[in-house]
């Protein structure tokens, strides 16, 4: 191979160093120049700022004190509230005293004293006079005519004090009483500016080379500095509590002349380099050409064995890095596109996931958390979890004034600010949008905050997590109330620190969120905060409605009956309008979430005719039993249209003898698909397709559902063991039925038939 190269190198390398130390020698010189001055008004700028904060602090600290004293001093409190003060002198001198020792406590105040504006008396340390023969009345009239002031803190001036043999310069603080717009008198203390001066003189000091100078809002100075005429000002501060200006500047330039020698050493050093350089750039070009070579070598090898990865060759060429460039490009091409791939793809497992953990169909423990945390590269579970559900408010109005791709705008907007403030609250999120209206949020501690016990984890009272939780979410819903013109509503869970209960959590955010119905929409609502005791019965009444919809979408009758039941149970239960609300409403979610099952024709029937009808129906309710009456004419009518529907598809009656099968025979252990694949000559994997599309469940949910719900009535029937139970309806494992059981009821067979019978008895 020709070494055009590395001669190609050797020759341009060179003179191209040789300009590069050159330009680089003189950017270096005043680059240190530069940064030389720049440090310096940068260090003047932190010494302005603090002479200004040192300055506010004392100033602050006066104002606090006498202020607190005012307040919580009765005698004073007293003068300004009875007028007879002024017939009772002891008390008076009481009030004096008190006075004398606010001053004694703060070496700045010079003078300190009260001014009533009932009888127009002002009040001191050494006197007690009406104002019109107080020294300093002018000062209080002014202050009194002119009480409009953006600060409390007047520019300097002179004091003139009666027993006193010298006048001295004070600036003086004026507070109206009873702060802070109070029309009872006003409090005045002054300052003496020599304090002030003494202050600033000594940070002047310390700082060595800056100065600075304090200037009242009147453009004059408060007291007379060092700050010689001729010198620079780098920096101007105005104070927002005082109105003063802070001038500050440079009183020796002694940080400027280092750099005067600096060139000598840098054009030495320069020269070195320059040395060094070009022995470089030869070692460095033959240590490089021998990985090049290789590297051209495999290409080579790999282009005339014309494999996949590589292009073929237009033309030959003398340049390895074109040839080389050529070659990597494809290659990363082909990287890129593989990594966008990969990527996709894991946004849709970290979905799919996610809608099977909060749906309980599949639970983690910590180890296996752990380990999806790395596949799938969401957050780890350390300590505490919590589920916060954003649903976007009128979503139907919002679907039609946004096209789609504006829709999905949105929701990465309010994803990714869900996670900037989370992190600023030491939350993790994992958050998904699992429905088009509503984002589904994980949120985990990273303080370590102590773990609860798994047994306990949902009823102690830990607060950590969920106070972060729930500033991070009201954060989130003014961000998008303030940014976006649509609104949001969360609703958020409990903590718990047993991963495995996170389908628990899910449900509580839900019921938190569903209440938005009866609180409003854009509000952020904790399970916490609901009326639990007076929820009881509604929440009670769910799997009710559960019932009655599943009925009504696979063409059972027994909705109706179900129907009637839930509406005297509604009539005789003495619900609140809210209530019945809530309760139609979870009708109508429900409904919803089953008939999407179907294919487009059949979510037209609802989209269309259905779900309008109701929104009305629930706009125009008056009574329960106009509203039965409604519900009852309304879901009638659509029985008979979702009826053809289903007997014009293929499989339907099919389906209703495999459903019907499985209900004669739930009890059997080896009921299975293959056992329905043998008995009804349909393909397992298909029928199980087919039979989610009929039903509305998966088949494995829908045998759980009538084992338990027999599981159910044995419990509460007979007095039969847990284990003969469980083989009675089909369970071989009892370590299996109690796990499905839990799952389904929130709580082991054995507490389950424990809380009936006491809540019975």
């Amino acid at each position: 191979m020709s070494r055009w190269w590395f001669k190609k190198q050797m020759l341009s390398y060179l003179p191209l160093l040789l300009l590069i130390i050159f330009v680089l020698l003189g950017a270096t010189f005043l680059s240190i120049v530069q940064q030389s001055k720049q440090d310096v008004v940068r260090a003047n700028g932190v010494f302005a700022e603090h002479v200004q904060q040192i300055v506010d602090f004392n100033l602050k600290a006066v104002e606090t004190q006498v202020l607190n004293a005012a307040l919580q001093n009765e005698k004073l409190v007293t003068y300004f509230y009875e007028q007879e003060l002024g017939k009772r002198y002891f008390y008076k001198y009481e009030i004096s005293k008190e006075l004398d020792k606010i001053k004694l406590s703060l070496p700045f105040i010079e003078s300190i004293y009260l001014y009533r504006a009932a009888d127009e008396t002002v009040l001191s340390n050494a006197m007690f006079l009406p104002l019109d023969k107080h020294s300093d009345q002018a000062f209080i009239r002014s202050w009194l005519e002119h009480s409009e002031r953006d600060h409390k803190w007047s520019n300097a001036r002179s004091l003139r004090n009666k027993y006193a043999e010298q006048t001295g310069d004070v600036v003086s603080l004026v507070s109206a009483y009873p702060p802070p717009k109070g029309e009872s008198g006003l409090i005045v203390v002054n300052v003496k500016v020599s304090e002030l001066q003494q202050l600033v003189a000594e940070m002047n000091q310390a700082a060595d080379i800056s100065s600075a100078r304090l200037i009242g809002s009147n453009g004059l100075d408060i007291f007379n500095s060092s700050f010689p005429s001729d010198m620079e000002e780098l920096h101007h501060i105005v104070s927002d509590y005082t109105g003063w200006t802070i001038a500050t500047g440079i009183q020796d330039d002694s940080a400027y002349t280092f750099t005067s020698g600096l060139f000598t050493v840098m054009l030495g050093i320069s020269l070195v380099m320059l040395i060094l350089g070009i022995a470089w750039i030869v070692y460095t070009a033959r240590s490089q050409y021998k990985p090049i070579h290789t590297i051209m070598q495999r290409i080579v090898y790999f282009r005339s064995a014309q494999h996949e990865i590589f292009q073929p060759q237009s033309q030959p060429t003398k340049d390895e890095l074109k040839y080389i460039e050529e070659a990597f490009q494809h290659l990363t091409k082909q990287v890129i596109e593989y990594e966008r791939e990969q990527e996709e793809s894991l946004m849709f497992k970290r979905r799919h996931k996610l809608r099977e953990l909060v749906a309980g169909s599949e639970i983690w423990n910590r180890d296996e958390w752990k380990k999806a945390a790395i596949k799938l590269r969401i957050c780890n579970f350390s300590t505490q979890l919590s589920v916060g559900i954003v649903e976007i408010d009128h979503y139907a109005e919002f679907a039609n004034r946004y096209a789609t791709r504006d829709q999905y705008l949105f929701q990465f907007v309010m994803n990714s600010v869900s996670k900037e403030l989370a992190g600023q609250h030491a939350v993790n999120i994992w958050a998904e949008w699992l429905e088009g209206s509503r984002m589904t949020i994980l949120l985990v501690d990273t303080n370590g905050t102590k773990q609860l016990a798994e047994e306990d984890s949902l009823n102690r009272n830990e607060r950590g997590l969920q106070e972060r939780v729930h500033v991070i979410a009201t954060r989130l819903s003014d961000w998008v109330r303030n940014n976006l013109d649509f609104t949001i509503s969360m609703g958020l869970s409990r903590a718990i620190s047993d991963p495995e209960q996170l389908y628990l959590i899910h449900a509580e955010a839900q019921e938190a969120l569903n209440d938005k119905f009866i609180q409003g929409s854009g509000r952020v609502i904790a399970y916490e905060e609901l009326h639990v005791e007076s929820q009881r019965e509604v929440y009670r009444l769910i799997p009710r409605i559960r019932s009655l919809t599943h009925a009504y979408r696979i063409g059972e009758e027994r909705w109706k009956d179900e129907m009637h039941l839930l509406f005297e149970e509604l009539t005789t239960g003495g619900f609140a309008k809210s209530d019945v609300y809530y309760l139609i409403n979870q009708i109508v979610h429900m409904l919803r979430r089953e008939l999407m099952e179907f294919s487009e024709e059949g979510q037209s029937l609802w989209k269309q005719d259905l779900y309008p009808s109701l929104e009305r129906m629930l706009q125009g309710m008056e009574t329960i039993e106009e509203t039965r009456q409604q519900l009852m004419a309304l879901f009638t009518e659509m029985e008979g249209r979702l009826a053809k529907y289903r007997e014009s598809r293929k499989h339907h009656s099919r389906m209703q003898e495999v459903r019907q099968y499985i209900e004669q025979h739930y009890a059997s252990p080896h009921l299975s698909l293959n056992m329905l694949e043998e008995q009804f000559g349909i393909s397992g994997k298909y029928m199980s397709t087919l039979f989610r599309e009929e039903i509305g469940d998966k088949f494995v949910d829908f045998l759980a559902k009538i084992r338990l719900s027999h599981a159910e009535r044995l419990l509460l029937e007979t007095n039969e063991e847990i284990q003969q139970i469980a083989l009675q309806v089909g369970y071989t494992n009892p370590m299996t039925f109690i796990r499905s059981f839990k799952k389904h009821y929130g709580m082991t067979p054995g507490d389950y038939r424990k809380q009936e019978k006491q809540e019975i008895s």
